[in-house]
C-alpha cells in the first residue's frame, strides 16, 4: 500500500492571491499580482527581485543552516530543493518591455553558493531547469497559466534531486538502504484540460480570456503483488518530503519522486498563506515524524519563499514568529523521543 500523508490546507485555487504578501503590504494603489507576456505565457509579479531581499534570504539560510545541523545530530540528513523563478526560466516570454534585473538573474546561484559555504545539502534545480530540453518543448517546465511547474518540470526537479544525492556517497548509500517499491509510469494517451491556471485569477480587468492548458496526464502506480496490507501494516517510510503546493499531489512531483528513486515516501505539503516555515513546524508535530524520523528529509521551497524568513511582518499574524523562536521550537520536535 502507497503510505501518503496529506495536509488538509486550504484549497489550491486560491493560495496564490495570498502570495501577495511575499511582496509586502498590498494595497489599492498596487498593480495586479498578475501579468501578461508573449505567447499566452502569464507571470507573477512579485517573483521579482531587488538586491534590499539579500538580508532576508540570508536570515533564512541561517535559520535553515542550524536547523540541519539539529537535524543531522538526529539522523537526518536535509536536503533543500529551491523551485526557481518562472520568470527566469522563461523569461524570453515576459514583453518587450519587462527585463531581469541583475539581482533576478543572479539571486537562485547567490542562495545556492549562500547554503553551501553555510554547509548545507542543496541540490540546483535552477541549472537543471534552464538547460533542459524540455524547456521549450511540447510539454514546458512550468505551465503557461499558472506558477506552478508541469508534470515535466516535477519530473526534471526529481531527477536532479536524485542526481544531486547519488552524487554524495553518504546520501546514496542512505537511500539505496531503503526499502525498493516497484514503480511504473504511464502517460496518458489524450491530453486533458489542466487545473494549473491560478494566475488568471489575478490577472489586470479587462485581459484577453485564455484557454485551458491541454496537459497528459501522468500517473505513477505501484506494482503491488497479492493482497493489499492493513494501514497499520505498512511501515512508515524513512524518506520524506515537506514543501508548499509545488509538492501537493495534483502537481505530481512526489509521484515523480517516487518514480525516479523507486521507493516509497511521506509527503506533506502547505499552501502559501502558512508558507515554509510553518510547514516544516507541523509536519514535525504530527504522528507519522514522531514514530519514524526519516533518514532523508527534501524540503522543497519557492526561491521567493527564501526572503520572507518566520519574522516575515506581512504574512498573516497568526504564522508570524520570531526566528529565533521558530529554530527553538523545531529543534525541541527533533531532539523528542520518537517512538521507534
Amino acid at each position: 500500500m502507497n503510505m501518503r500523508f496529506r495536509h488538509l490546507g486550504l484549497a489550491w485555487v486560491w493560495q496564490l492571491a495570498l502570495l501577495s504578501v511575499l511582496a509586502g503590504s498590498v494595497g489599492a494603489a498596487e498593480p495586479p499580482a498578475g501579468f501578461v507576456g508573449k505567447n499566452e505565457w502569464l507571470f507573477y509579479r512579485y517573483e521579482f527581485a531587488e538586491p534590499e531581499h539579500a538580508t532576508e534570504i540570508k536570515k533564512s539560510v541561517q535559520l535553515i543552516r542550524d536547523f540541519s545541523k539539529v537535524l543531522g545530530e538526529h539522523g537526518t540528513q536535509l536536503v533543500v530543493a529551491m523551485v526557481p523563478l518562472k520568470i527566469r526560466v522563461y523569461a524570453e516570454h515576459l514583453p518587450d518591455d519587462v527585463k531581469l534585473n541583475d539581482t533576478t538573474l543572479n539571486q537562485y546561484a547567490n542562495t545556492l553558493d549562500l547554503f553551501r559555504s553555510n554547509g548545507v545539502f542543496t541540490v540546483d534545480l535552477n541549472t537543471a531547469f534552464l538547460n533542459s530540453p524540455k524547456r521549450n518543448s511540447d510539454t514546458p517546465l512550468f505551465f503557461r497559466l499558472d506558477t506552478h511547474w508541469t508534470p515535466s518540470g516535477a519530473m526534471v526537479a526529481a531527477e536532479t534531486i536524485k542526481a544531486g544525492l547519488y552524487a554524495n556517497p553518504a546520501t546514496k548509500a542512505a537511500a539505496e538502504a531503503m526499502p525498493e517499491v516497484a514503480y511504473n509510469i504511464k502517460v496518458a494517451p489524450r491530453k486533458r484540460a489542466s487545473r494549473g491556471r491560478d494566475l488568471i485569477t489575478v490577472l489586470p480587468p479587462n485581459s484577453p480570456v485564455f484557454a485551458p492548458e491541454m496537459v497528459a496526464q501522468v500517473n505513477v502506480i505501484p506494482v503491488q503483488a497479492g493482497t493489499t496490507p492493513l494501514v497499520g501494516d505498512v511501515p512508515i517510510p524513512e524518506f520524506a518530503v515537506v514543501g508548499s503546493s509545488y509538492s501537493r499531489d495534483w502537481t505530481g512531483f512526489v509521484d515523480a519522486m517516487r518514480y525516479v528513486f523507486q521507493r516509497d515516501m511521506v509527503s506533506f505539503a502547505v499552501g502559501a498563506d502558512q508558507g515554509s516555515w510553518v510547514g516544516m513546524e507541523t509536519y514535525l508535530r504530527e504522528d507519522t515524524y514522531k514514530q519514524k524520523h526519516p533518514k532523508i528529509l527534501i524540503w522543497e521551497m519557492p526561491e521567493r519563499d527564501m526572503r520572507a524568513p518566520p519574522d516575515y511582518k506581512f504574512r498573516e499574524s497568526r504564522y508570524i514568529s520570531s526566528n529565533a523562536a521558530w529554530l527553538t521550537r523545531v529543534s525541541g520536535l527533533v531532539k523528542a523521543e520518537t517512538g521507534h
